[in-house]
């Protein structure tokens, strides 16, 4: 990851972890955490950095090429159209609320994709 997205990243992953606290109510142990986070697969990632071409337009890096960009549970995310997606709504408000956006609004949806930049 980029070195000045550290912050940003770390942000992000504490307010879901916030958000997971909320939504189990009660006082729950960080082991009930992450195994809820884990039933919704929010630990899976298919990593940041990865020097190689856009699959939008291969003349272009990837924004995994700059360290800028994500990709979380590949396998029930996949890039593709139909949009499908298994990556809950507010997840992805948290990372926009972070100045963060996401490609399920791409001509192909990239459900699985963060990345921190516009116009991409």
């Amino acid at each position: 990851m980029h070195h000045l997205l550290i912050d940003s990243f770390h942000t992000v992953l504490n307010q879901v972890w916030a958000y997971a606290l909320n939504a189990i109510g009660g006082n729950p142990t960080d082991d009930a955490i992450r195994a809820w986070l884990q039933n919704l697969r929010l630990d899976i990632t298919a990593g940041c950095f990865n020097y190689r071409p856009s699959t939008g337009d291969p003349t272009k890096l990837s924004l995994h090429s700059y360290g800028i960009a994500l990709d979380w549970d590949p396998l029930h995310n996949p890039h593709q159209r139909p949009l499908t997606k298994t990556l809950p709504d507010w997840w992805y408000m948290i990372w926009a609320r972070n100045g963060w956006r996401d490609g399920r609004h791409f001509p192909t949806p990239d459900p699985m994709h963060v990345q921190f930049a516009t116009g991409a």
